[in-house]
């Protein structure tokens, strides 16, 4: 006596998993590629939405097969399973990531002092042709203190230098790449130049250890009626989103300046 041959899988659980499988390809390539700066990043990003679009598809497939297994027995619980587990592990990250973007202001350069920020000296020299302008448009301002009133100057009764010593130190501990060490406070104080009161300025580059974006930093110290005043500038180089990334540059920062400078033994060192 002969056994019929079991049914082949539904075609949709099959879909499912192998749809799931070349997304999750698809997404580790697009990574590789903005991590590493093997690709334009507009192009790069456009990839990987498509490949979250086909993840996405895999989902939708998985739960027709799931339907059919359960309404008419069908074959490839097994096939739809790792087609679903394989696309959820894709979108989920991806769905918190866009409500993120959405539950933070769509700024990505932002300044403790939008009437006139820090210059990005450096990240003008540096930045590409189809890179963010370095130019901080007057109206942002309004926008920024209304979307953003945390982001303030550091005013601190602490010796300029002192405070220049710790912002390096502070960068040096978020393993920025300092590129700029202005020391024009000093400079004038050689020269002899009582009137003038120009601020030492440092700038720094910072690259994000998933997707390897690119943040241009500026930091200014000045005096301002005896204390020293610390403005802060982050810039995103890429892109209109950076969820939320450069205003907690500059606010994790100025938060960690004043707290190092309000201990003693660290503010002198």
């Amino acid at each position: 006596m002969f056994r019929r041959p079991a049914p082949p899988p539904t075609s949709w659980a099959t879909s499912s998993r192998l749809a799931a499988v070349f997304a999750f390809e698809a997404v580790l390539i697009c990574l590789v590629l903005l991590r590493f700066h093997l690709a334009p990043m507009s192009a790069a990003f456009a990839a990987l939405v498509g490949s979250l679009v086909v993840a996405v598809l895999a989902l939708s497939f998985a739960m027709v097969a799931f339907v059919l297994i359960w309404r008419k027995g069908e074959r490839g619980f097994g096939r739809a399973l790792a087609g679903f587990v394989l696309a959820l592990l894709l979108i989920a990250p991806a769905g918190f990531a866009s409500w993120l973007a959405l539950s933070v202001p769509a700024i990505v350069d932002v300044s403790t002092d939008p009437n006139d920020p820090p210059p990005l000296s450096h990240a003008e020299k540096e930045r590409p042709a189809d890179a963010n302008p370095v130019s901080y448009p007057a109206e942002r301002a309004a926008y920024q203190r209304k979307a953003l009133p945390q982001i303030q100057s550091l005013l601190i009764d602490i010796p300029p230098d002192d405070i220049r010593k710790l912002v390096l130190r502070l960068m040096q501990e978020r393993r920025w790449r300092v590129v700029a060490d202005l020391r024009l406070a000093e400079t004038a104080a050689r020269v002899r130049l009582p009137d003038i009161a120009p601020s030492d300025r440092i700038e720094a580059v910072a690259n994000s250890t998933l997707f390897g974006t690119t943040d241009d930093i500026a930091v200014r110290i000045r005096v301002e009626d005896g204390k020293t005043r610390v403005d802060m500038r982050s810039a995103a180089r890429y892109g209109s989103y950076d969820f939320g990334a450069n205003a907690g540059h500059v606010q994790r920062f100025l938060a960690d300046l004043r707290d190092r400078a309000l201990l003693p033994d660290q503010a002198s060192q």
